[in-house]
């Protein structure tokens, strides 16, 4: 996806919510190609047609509804894997939810649609749809790699088979044929081999010397030479098979697993067929042995992908649904299903990148696997979602191993930070109960626990994010201090209300906390940053944005944040907004951290006295910042209560 345009289909029986989506994901997304459909049917064609990378669709719509539209998609193995995000009226709607997740849809969204959240959940879909395409690419890739090695070996055990036909019919053939029978026998991994009875003398290729790790023909001169090698394990189904062609008088074709004599276990095909003279009689055997350990271990691989999370290495959603269907039987019964989220993951990705919140889910898959049982199944349902089915379990012995997964989570840390996971359960003891009821019950369960714990989580995150800028950058503490200072004296001047001086003040400390997301050599370069740093920069009022929006204490700041690098003109960003439209915060922060920032020194230059950077904000006043504002930065500078 990284090397196409983004394509985005959305699907609503309601024209104006699908020209209204249009225009939010066009406004964040400029490049992206947004395609629209009006009925179920019609956005089912269009997906076919187009392959997108991502779907908005409605819940309810006539003729075809939104899950109908998802199971036909999840059906086709063509478009299985691209994200579905359901949009719906119903803001919090479980019953919803898990109907959305039962036909295989990624995401939620309720109306009216959040700008920011709409752009969250286009990124998520974008990296859902990346992963999908790239274990897509991969598995065919696989396929190809198999199907290819299959075909050549198939088409040089042909060979062989027909040589040794001739072999069998005229030995003077055999010899002409020789050279072209171990050429093909090297292809393949594949050598043959004769035992004569009468003369108790073994013939075989240089290959099956070589499958083997023999080094002379004499380590293979005897009639039983290969069960030195058999793994112990497998004794019993090679002599069955050599009992069937000594007795029975018919071929054996087997498989087994043999250890060289360098102490390598392989994976053997042996065929053993009879030899007969003109008078019937039993006079020997021959036959072929193929090493196809590499076949095996590509068979494996390509199972293992299809059952398995990519990212934490356990199992997938895929065989959580198979398995669950599986074990929902009496004889398992208590069977309590755990749900877990991993809490304050958005806010490490937002502010550490996404890097660490891959490390933050490999660790919490880590602490579920030490904290879980031998025989407990655990799924990765998708982003920072898991799933444990616990068989034969009651619900006491779920609450001590979901003590035990907190008390672990608890000691582990990513960047000063606790690992914090929010568990729910709940438990089917009767064959009557709807395992999907069961599952959505430790799902509210979940939801209960995680609404008190994502709380203090992302408090404690928005200290250390703030500390951790200012591991990056001294000079950032220093300025931040500052400019939450100044903040501070020009909300008591304009004479606002002791809670609003105190926001204002904490919003002047905080205003760069999206430097988080910028890299550490941007920050601290000792020069003029280039126009591709410059842009980088640009990007902290956002990244700040999406931060402190999630956190209760601190959303009302938010906006502050987002806008104090706007200009009362308009000429600002990223919004562009001008003149009141700017939040009153936002153009204290501006004028109080342009003032810092032009009397402190730089790397790249001396900072500049205070009555020349006065002389800077008159002249700014009304195109870049708040005429009032400024006027009162000026008188505060004057009567030094700010120096």
């Amino acid at each position: 996806m990284e090397t196409r345009q983004l394509k985005i289909l959305v699907i609503d029986d309601n024209r104006d919510n699908v020209i209204v989506l249009k225009a939010l994901i066009q406004d964040a997304f400029p490049e992206a190609s947004v395609l629209m459909a009006f009925d179920g049917r019609t956005g089912f064609e269009i997906a076919v047609a187009e392959d997108p990378d991502i779907i908005f669709m409605d819940v309810i719509m006539p003729d075809m509804d939104g899950f109908d539209v998802c199971r036909k998609l999840k059906a086709r193995t063509d478009l299985a894997d691209i994200p579905v995000v359901f949009v719906t009226a119903s803001r919090g709607d479980r019953e919803h939810r898990i109907l959305a997740l039962e036909c295989g849809g990624e995401g939620f969204l309720s109306k009216p649609v959040d700008e920011q959240e709409l752009i969250s959940q286009i990124r998520a879909m974008a990296k859902i749809r990346r992963a999908n395409l790239q274990k897509r690419n991969e598995k065919k890739r696989l396929d190809i790699r198999v199907r290819k090695q299959t075909e050549s070996l198939k088409a040089a055990h042909a060979r062989t088979l027909k040589l040794l036909k001739s072999l069998e019919k005229e030995n003077e053939a055999r010899k002409k044929s020789e050279k072209a029978l171990v050429e093909a026998q090297k292809l393949a991994h594949l050598g043959s081999y004769e035992i004569n009875f009468e003369s108790d003398k073994i013939n075989c290729s240089e290959e099956v010397l070589n499958i083997f790790g023999a080094v002379t023909m004499d380590e293979v001169s005897t009639k039983d030479w290969f069960l030195e090698f058999v793994h112990p394990d497998e004794i019993p189904v090679v002599l069955e098979n050599i009992s069937q062609v000594m007795v029975a008088k018919s071929t054996a074709d087997f498989i087994f697993r043999i250890l060289r004599r360098d102490g390598e276990e392989r994976i053997i095909n042996m065929r053993m067929i009879p030899q007969f003279d003109e008078n019937n009689n039993h006079i020997g055997n021959f036959g072929t042995v193929q090493d196809i350990t590499r076949i095996r271990k590509t068979e494996e691989e390509i199972r293992y992908l299809s059952y398995h999370d990519y990212l934490t290495g356990l199992f997938n959603r895929r065989f959580y649904e198979e398995v669950l269907i599986k074990l929902d039987t009496e004889d398992n019964y208590p069977l309590t299903l755990v749900m877990a989220d991993v809490n304050g993951l958005k806010m490490i990705n937002d502010s550490f990148g996404h890097a660490v919140g891959d490390e933050l889910l490999q660790m919490a898959s880590n602490v579920i696997k030490s904290g879980c049982r031998e025989n407990d199944v655990i799924a990765r349902l998708g982003g920072d979602e898991f799933v444990i089915i616990l068989a034969r379990t009651d619900a006491e012995t779920a609450a001590l191993i979901i003590k035990r997964l907190e008390v672990l989570a608890a000691r582990e840390k990513i960047r000063g930070l606790k690992l914090s996971i929010a568990f729910g359960s709940q438990t089917k003891t009767r064959k009557e109960e709807n395992i999907q009821k069961v599952l959505k019950n430790a799902e509210d369960d979940m939801y209960r626990h995680k609404l008190y714990q994502s709380a203090s989580m992302r408090s404690k995150t928005i200290k250390l994010i703030m500390n951790t800028l200012y591991e990056k950058s001294n000079r950032e503490m220093m300025h931040s201090n500052r400019v939450g200072h100044i903040c501070e004296k020009i909300g008591m001047r304009m004479k606002l209300d002791q809670d609003e001086i105190n926001q204002i003040r904490t919003a002047g400390l905080i205003h760069d906390i999206g430097k988080m997301g910028i890299d550490e050599k941007i920050l601290n370069k000792p020069g003029a940053l280039s126009q591709d740093e410059w842009k980088e920069i640009q990007r902290h009022p956002e990244i700040g944005y999406r931060i402190l929006s999630s956190v209760n204490e601190f959303s009302e700041m938010a906006n502050c944040i987002l806008e104090h690098h706007e200009r009362w003109d308009g000429r600002g960003y990223p919004k562009g907004l001008r003149g009141e439209e700017i939040s009153l915060q936002g153009r204290i922060v501006a004028v109080a951290d342009s003032f810092d920032a032009m009397t402190s020194d730089r790397t790249y230059r001396k900072g500049l006295a205070q009555d020349e950077a006065i002389a800077e904000i008159k002249r700014c006043a009304g195109t870049h910042f708040d005429p009032l504002v400024a006027k009162i930065l000026v008188e505060m500078v004057h009567s030094e209560m700010i120096h």
